[in-house]
């Protein structure tokens, strides 16, 4: 079956919830894209206090002040996101769900719809899941060539364990040691589906459905080349 892949990223206030930019696009495995879809949520983005106690509150000033004025981005009430994404979803055949943390987006979006009062599934229908963070490490990150590589950049966790976030998995696949991550919910779209295709390019199995969350408490990782 061919596949239309909603690839999808948020940024948030907190690790629980409070999403207050979301971008998708829509894609293949080849990485050739339908749409792209990127807003602020109204009622998160407007809320000061929350939003000044977001990891990149800076990125209000740095990045979206100057979004918004050249009209890169809009103010969206939440129920107009989430109806816009499920008219999409039926347009473009939409058969699977992706994500670098897919598990954590997930939670995120589910606790941000609750918490807005809202109740029932956000997305319209059953989807495949994949999460491209797995599906990575499991592809091109325990390969011995990105272990060396990592080494040698210092790509490695206090703890001892690669780095195996998006950012990373992007400088291995384009050869920018340099690359650094925008942090804003299309931007990483973007980098996120060619670390997708290049997965897929790979040949290998594909880990549809297999999800566990990066910030859960025992989160799997890269250990002499295993995931």
């Amino acid at each position: 079956m061919k596949k239309s892949i909603l690839l999808l990223d948020t940024e948030t206030a907190d690790l629980s919830g409070s999403v207050y930019d979301i971008g998708y696009l829509i894609t293949d495995k080849r990485g050739n894209v339908a749409i792209e879809r990127n807003w602020l949520v109204e009622e998160i983005f407007t809320d000061a206090k929350k939003m000044m106690g977001a990891f990149y509150a800076k990125k209000l000033f740095t990045h979206y002040a100057r979004m918004l004025q050249y009209g890169e981005i809009e103010l969206t009430p939440w129920q107009t996101i989430i109806d816009t994404m499920a008219a999409d979803c039926h347009q473009y055949a939409v058969n699977t769900i992706a994500a670098y943390n897919l598990a954590f987006d997930r939670r995120v979006m589910a606790n941000t719809h609750k918490m807005l009062g809202f109740s029932g599934k956000i997305l319209p229908y059953a989807l495949d899941q994949l999460c491209i963070w797995r599906f990575a490490c499991e592809t091109k990150l325990s390969s011995a060539t990105y272990r060396q590589l990592a080494e040698a950049q210092g790509w490695v966790s206090d703890a001892g364990n690669l780095r195996t976030g998006a950012e990373h998995a992007y400088r291995f696949c384009r050869g920018d040691w340099g690359f650094i991550e925008d942090h804003t919910a299309l931007s990483d779209c973007r980098i996120e589906n060619e670390i997708l295709r290049d997965c897929f390019a790979a040949k290998k199995s594909v880990p549809y459905n297999k999800i566990r969350d990066k910030y859960s408490a025992q989160p799997w990782r890269i250990v002499n080349g295993r995931v």
